[in-house]
This record gives C-alpha cells, sequence and structure tokens, in this order.
C-alpha cells in the first residue's frame, strides 16, 4: 500500500509542475514579472528536492531541467528590470541635479 501512496504523491508532484509549466506558456514576458519566475524557479528546486530524497530519477531529473530553465529567465528579465531601474534612476539626475533623490522613488 505505501508503495501505491508514494507514486500517487509522484505523479500529483509532476501533475503540478506540469500544469504550472504549460499554463505559464500563455504569458507573454512582459505579463510575468521576475518575481514569479523566481518562483517558479523555487518551486521546480522543491521538485527536484522531492525526487533526490525519494530516489524517484525521472522526477529529480525533470524538477532539475525545470528549475535550470526557470532560473536562467528569471535572471534574464532581472537585468533588464534592473537596466530600466537604473535608466530611470539616471534620468532623476538629469532633470533634478543634487535633488534628485527627493524626487526619485525606487520601483514606481
Amino acid at each position: 500500500m505505501k508503495k501505491h501512496g508514494n507514486r500517487l504523491v509522484a505523479l500529483g508532484t509532476l501533475g503540478v509542475m506540469a500544469a504550472s509549466t504549460v499554463g505559464g506558456l500563455g504569458v507573454t514576458a512582459a505579463q510575468a514579472s521576475s518575481k514569479s519566475k523566481r518562483n517558479l524557479a523555487i518551486g521546480l528546486g522543491a521538485v527536484t528536492a522531492y525526487g533526490l530524497l525519494k530516489h524517484n530519477n525521472t522526477v529529480a531529473i525533470a524538477g532539475g531541467i525545470g528549475t535550470a530553465l526557470a532560473y536562467k529567465s528569471y535572471r534574464k528579465d532581472k537585468k533588464k528590470e534592473d537596466a530600466r531601474e537604473a535608466q530611470r534612476q539616471q534620468w532623476y539626475q538629469q532633470r533634478y541635479g543634487s535633488n534628485w533623490r527627493s524626487h526619485y522613488k525606487p520601483g514606481a
């Protein structure tokens, strides 16, 4: 009976992972923030850890590949966001001079 329970948990985990991956495909890059991609990478990392702890190579490999792809996408978006924020900060510095900090609101 215990083996069937482990299989059901593994299948459920794979189902959730597949649904989150397929569900994320309909979202454009502009709609998905870097935070949501970071959270997806963390969730897939948890799936990888589960696969490793339960000695389930299929779940571990699928989770590892998903984690790597999600993390790569997160870093790419984070770099773009950081570049936009630096550009915004530079605009405030040019516009307001030495008093720019009183007008600048980070992330607004």
